[in-house]
């Protein structure tokens, strides 16, 4: 029965990949044209994408380094999950980007460094804030992960006979001693990673939210902006650790080696950040009629309007009911109600990321025309198609590095 439940998601995840490619493809054929884009909604389902996958990265610095400081000695069997998921969910964010660029292929266009128009990026900008911000968190992210998995080097299910598996683990063996020594440098330099790591996962989707934030429209031009994004990052990105883990349970070998204690309290800090998310949903309804503007009152209400409101409806049963669950302890330790309830949340963060993305854009505050925003068959593609890349990159990393860690630390 699991293998079967294995290579049915297998092989669902493939076929939605290659569903991927040929919506990547076609865009690169014709152009944004193929999106829902109009004159007025600029972004998409595609930016919708980036700051869900880039928020779902936020879990594996939670659990691996903030968690790590406060000595959690329940994440010891969950981290290099997380941290797997962290490394996967930037690169895919990133691709996002990358594609609404139109010409992807001169994308190097915004770095600092001469180019055939003789422009330079302008530093002033957001979108140039963002690509500073996910190349550092990138690298930092995997530069931890690495160090994470440095001391089970040897449990690499790598041919050791072939060239590169004699490469890799002869440079490998050079780092990696396991003497006394290598273990107190392992310590020091594991602290530095994780207390850096911890400021840089309020900093990066901090300045994400600036893509909003820094603009005149309303709902966007707003400080609670960054703490917002910020807490609703960590929180998609628990619901998508406790997902992996709940699916490990069933699905595969090393299933009971994941502590029960882990699943527990991940379900709990689901639990405590979606009353968090409430409050700031609160707020921000406080925030709008005390102010009485106008713009403010009339954004707020476009959920309730045009199609909106069955959306909003489902956002708020999968965000902050359901998890509300969690408070019996018959549901969170139930694995099943995990798994359910950490994919309604996910899909739940996603239609709240369009809501807050979508309404915004599709009206004109100043000529008071609506333009709807309808997404193509080419936007579902690119997002069911980010949906199997994870699968299928999560099942590949596992099947090489062991996902529990042989050395604790």
């Amino acid at each position: 029965m699991t293998n079967k439940i294995r290579t049915t998601i297998l092989t669902f995840s493939i076929i939605l990949v290659f569903w991927g490619f040929a919506g990547f493809g076609y865009s690169l054929l014709f152009g944004l044209k193929s999106w829902g884009l109009n004159q007025k909604t600029i972004w998409g389902v595609e930016i919708v994408n980036f700051v869900f996958w880039i928020g779902n990265s936020h879990a594996g610095t939670l659990i691996s380094a903030i968690l790590f400081l406060f000595r959690q000695g329940w994440r010891i069997s969950i981290h290099r999950i997380a941290e797997t998921i962290t490394i996967i969910c930037i690169f895919i964010a990133a691709l996002f980007p990358f594609i609404h660029l139109g010409r992807p292929w001169f994308f190097y266009w915004m770095f600092p460094i001469p180019n055939q128009t003789l422009t330079w990026a302008n530093f002033k900008s957001p979108i140039i804030w963002d690509v500073v911000a996910v190349l550092t968190y990138a690298l930092l992210s995997l530069l931890f992960w690495f160090v994470g998995i440095l001391p089970d080097y040897k449990h690499f299910k790598i041919n050791q006979n072939s060239k590169l598996g004699k490469k890799i683990f002869g440079t490998l063996s050079q780092i990696w001693t396991n003497t006394d020594k290598n273990w107190e440098e392992y310590k020091w330099t594991y602290n530095i990673m994780a207390g850096i790591l911890a400021f840089v996962v309020v900093s990066v989707h901090s300045i994400v939210s600036f893509d909003f934030s820094v603009t005149l429209l309303p709902q966007w031009h707003s400080t609670m902006l960054p703490i917002f994004f910020v807490v609703g990052a960590i929180y998609s990105g628990i619901a998508l650790v406790l997902l992996c883990n709940s699916l490990l349970t069933f699905i595969s070998s090393f299933g009971d080696k994941i502590s029960e204690e882990a699943s527990k309290k991940l379900s709990k800090l689901l639990l405590t950040f979606s009353l968090i998310l409430l409050y700031f949903y609160l707020l921000e309804l406080f925030f709008v009629f005390y102010s009485q503007n106008t713009n403010e009152i009339f954004v707020y209400n476009l959920r309730f309007q045009n199609g909106y409101g069955l959306i909003f409806i489902l956002m708020c049963l999968f965000i902050f009911i359901l998890p509300q669950l969690f408070w019996s302890g018959k549901f969170y330790q139930n694995k099943i109600i995990q798994l359910l309830i950490s994919v309604f949340v996910l899909i739940g963060m996603w239609l709240e990321r369009y809501l807050l993305i979508i309404p915004v854009l599709s009206f004109d505050f100043v000529t008071k025309q609506s333009y709807p925003y309808i997404p193509t068959i080419v936007d579902f593609s690119l997002t069911f198609g980010s949906v199997g890349v994870f699968v299928l990159a999560f099942y590949g990393i596992g099947k090489i590095i062991p996902m529990i860690p042989k050395n604790k630390y």
